[in-house]
């Protein structure tokens, strides 16, 4: 794990500590035992402390980091907060089943994680998910990028974090190509139309993040991961005026890639894609996000530097 007095200083410490170990089956529409199968997954994945003795260079973190910031903002249903009970039609629980279940099915493929049974849904739903312990057909193939992505780490003692990242963001992406068919057309309620349309641009935004084989250590995490997304759901507009500027400014940015027709959205990620061809320019990932999203005059020199990385041979 990171260190202690790092990990002790987030909320992300209390469920960490005490997420029951799983033992006998998986539910994963319990937040706790998500949270317990991330867990599972970022130990059971450092051999010879491939990822640090601490084990702070693990990708996973990002998952965790991002699934606590669900459940503390209210994104996982009505009753998660009182129960710990993920809601199955809830479209960020759906959107992170496909981010821990189906990894934990790849993990388990892959021998890294011991082949529990996995709760079907406690209802029906309107989105799909495993049942028997079997994903449906649609997310067959990320489990078996998944099982590659652990079958890589778990073999691998390179010191070299770039692969495995690439290997992760891989099988990320598949999962959420099908999360952005299932909420493409979904009615939003009982969620507010806005929070859906910021989940639909989130998806898009972490397109560009695949590109870039964005790090989700707990280092980088902690350091620029933990204050650029809303700590409540946006209802109006008023919502997004009322965040922090840093937040406000992401958020703005993700509605907007959301509303962005497909044709131009798909042009600008094939731009950015060409971009993030070189370790370079992927290592300078942060300024060049910026430019993309956010121009000002003082980034010019950054989008010049996009510039040379597209053109270049």
């Amino acid at each position: 794990m990171a260190h202690p007095d790092e990990l002790a200083a987030l909320d992300l410490y209390s469920v960490w500590t005490t997420a029951p170990d799983l033992r006998e089956v998986f539910d994963p529409f319990s937040f706790e035992q998500r949270m317990a199968a991330y867990r599972l997954m970022i130990d059971n994945t450092n051999p010879a402390d491939r990822f640090g003795a601490d084990n702070r260079h693990n990708p996973l973190w990002g998952l965790m980091f991002q699934h606590q910031w669900q459940f503390r903002t209210g994104r996982l249903g009505a009753s998660a907060r009182r129960d710990g009970r993920i809601d199955p039609d809830a479209p960020w629980g759906y959107g992170n089943y496909t981010l821990c279940v189906v990894p934990w099915l790849g993990a388990v493929a892959a021998g890294v994680v011991p082949a529990l049974p996995v709760a079907d849904p406690p209802t029906r739903s309107r989105f799909r998910y495993a049942v028997g312990g079997t994903a449906p057909a649609e997310l067959v193939d990320a489990v078996a990028d998944w099982r590659a992505y652990f079958t890589l780490v778990d073999g691998s003692g390179q010191a070299d974090p770039e692969p495995a990242r690439m290997a992760l963001w891989k099988a990320h992406k598949t999962c959420l190509d099908v999360v952005v068919d299932a909420i493409a057309d979904i009615d939003a309620a009982p969620w507010p139309e806005l929070e859906i349309t910021f989940l639909r641009g989130w998806c898009r935004m972490v397109d560009y993040l695949w590109a870039a084989a964005w790090p989700t250590d707990f280092g980088f995490m902690t350091a620029h991961g933990l204050d650029v997304l809303p700590e409540s759901l946006l209802a109006t507009p008023e919502d997004v005026r009322a965040l922090p500027d840093r937040t406000r400014r992401n958020v703005a940015n993700v509605l907007r890639l959301a509303t962005t027709p497909k044709w131009r959205y798909r042009l600008n990620l094939a731009l950015w894609r060409r971009v993030m061809r070189t370790r370079e320019a992927r290592e300078r990932v942060l300024p060049l996000l910026d430019a993309v999203f956010d121009p000002r005059p003082d980034n010019a020199a950054q989008r010049r530097r996009l510039l040379g990385y597209l053109l270049r041979p």
